[in-house]
């Protein structure tokens, strides 16, 4: 730990040391970046508060209920008492009901979620204190819940959301008894606010073994209350000519394949395809009904409104020129109108082809993206904006109201195709040849 805990960790009585606990313990004996550092002990929020000023920190209060409170100094830590939470029994809410502060770290250790988050670092000593066997499920990659995993799932819906996150994150199994607490608890989700899902949900689309997560959660029968709209694809067949997997497994193989940035557009850009075939009997209109339906899921988990306009317009767009056949006039145009997601949607069309068949045509895939970049070498305009010339350009010919729009536009489109260069001598000779055409 660095030297900035050392010098707060010395104001702690020896028998009431600081400690570092949680996920940056466990991601530092894995090696991994540690970028969050928790702290607890057994004194009162007041107490590190007067410990942290000493140390010539500042603080800020946290949660007195929760007895937290935050320590800044070159970094920030969030400091908390030990303390057993209770939960009102069997409704899975996220807020602990009652906080009872407590002098031993074993009764603080349980009451967190799993054994590989229940290990504290002695900041002074540099000693691990592994109380529940979290040091040897890490070294065989489990998740084990820190104790009765009915209990510990139960009184927290929201962490089997955690247990898939860290799944996807660390890539470890979930341990089977509590693998199966969570199958028993998973309907408790439904009691956990949308916005906290989500919070979780985006945390489980950024890890590396973010399929073997989401099968999880569908195993689990988590996926049923998150996103009910995703069970609607399972086992949906496909045309095997083209598809190697049914929907599900597809829509699943599409974000494993996907860079991050999009890998909530790839979770939802199949969406609609089982609904489609219930109502249809085909797939056809599935882009404009998977975009849809994408719509109402960012809305019920409360995303930010621009996230959800930029996720649903690559969802609605991904089959665009699925063939790569497109006339490259009207090609040019699409690009014009979505230049902004051209480099996202050209990595979900790619992720989408990759999880379709062994064999994809990734080439055919970048034709989107390849045209983007000859355009910007050709000097093409993105939009009537990045014209060379203006409104009083267009004024000054004789032009007014209503009819300046409509000239930039078609000297937009001449321009778009390549006809003329976007310069303004070019331009300015196009409207004077017009002007003494009219």
């Amino acid at each position: 730990m660095n030297e900035e805990l050392k010098v707060l960790a010395a104001q702690f009585p020896p028998d009431k040391p600081l400690y570092a606990v949680g996920g940056c313990v466990r991601d530092e004996l894995l090696g991994r970046e540690v970028y969050d550092i928790d702290l607890t002990s057994a004194c009162l929020q007041e107490q590190a508060e007067s410990f942290a000023l000493k140390a010539g920190m500042r603080v800020s209060l946290g949660s007195k209920r929760l007895g937290t409170v935050i320590i800044k100094g070159k970094s920030s830590y969030e400091y908390t008492s030990f303390r057993v939470d209770s939960y009102p029994a069997g409704s899975g809410v996220h807020k602990p009901a009652q906080v009872r502060f407590t002098q031993d770290i074993q009764e603080d250790a349980r009451r967190r979620d799993f054994t590989v988050n229940a290990l504290y670092r002695n900041i002074s000593t540099g000693e691990t204190v592994d109380l529940l066997g979290g040091a040897e499920d890490l070294k065989n990659r489990l998740l084990r819940a820190v104790d009765d995993p009915m209990r510990v799932l139960g009184e927290d819906g929201l962490r089997i959301m955690r247990l898939y996150r860290f799944v996807s994150t660390l890539g470890f199994d979930a341990e089977e008894e509590t693998e199966r607490a969570a199958c028993a608890k998973s309907p408790l989700l439904n009691d956990i606010a949308p916005e906290r899902i989500r919070v979780e949900l985006d945390k489980l689309l950024e890890g590396e073994h973010v399929g073997k997560a989401l099968r999880g959660l569908v195993k689990c029968g988590a996926m049923q209350v998150i996103l009910p709209e995703f069970c609607e694809n399972t086992g949906v067949k496909q045309n095997p000519a083209y598809h190697k997997y049914d929907v599900d497994e597809h829509i699943i193989k599409a974000v494993e394949y996907a860079p991050a940035r999009v890998r909530l557009a790839a979770l939802l850009h199949d969406i609609g395809k089982g609904r489609c075939v219930k109502e249809d009997g085909n797939m056809y209109r599935h882009a404009e009904v998977g975009a849809r339906t994408a719509e109402e899921i960012m809305t019920r988990l409360r995303y930010p409104k621009a996230e959800i306009k930029r996720t649903v317009r690559l969802v609605a767009l991904h089959m665009t020129d699925m063939r790569g056949d497109m006339r490259e006039c009207k090609l040019r145009r699409f690009i014009a109108d979505n230049a902004d997601i051209v480099d996202d949607l050209t990595d979900l069309i790619i992720a989408d082809a990759k999880a379709t068949c062994d064999d994809a045509d990734i080439d055919k895939c970048l034709r989107i993206k390849r045209l983007r970049d000859k355009m910007a070498q050709e000097g093409v305009p993105f939009s009537v904006g990045e014209l060379a010339v203006n409104g009083r350009d267009v004024a000054e010919f004789g032009y007014s109201g209503e009819q300046v729009g409509r000239v930039l536009k078609e000297l937009f489109a001449l321009t778009l195709t390549g006809e003329k260069k976007n310069d303004r001598k070019a331009l300015l000779a196009v409207l004077e040849k017009r002007n003494n055409h009219d």
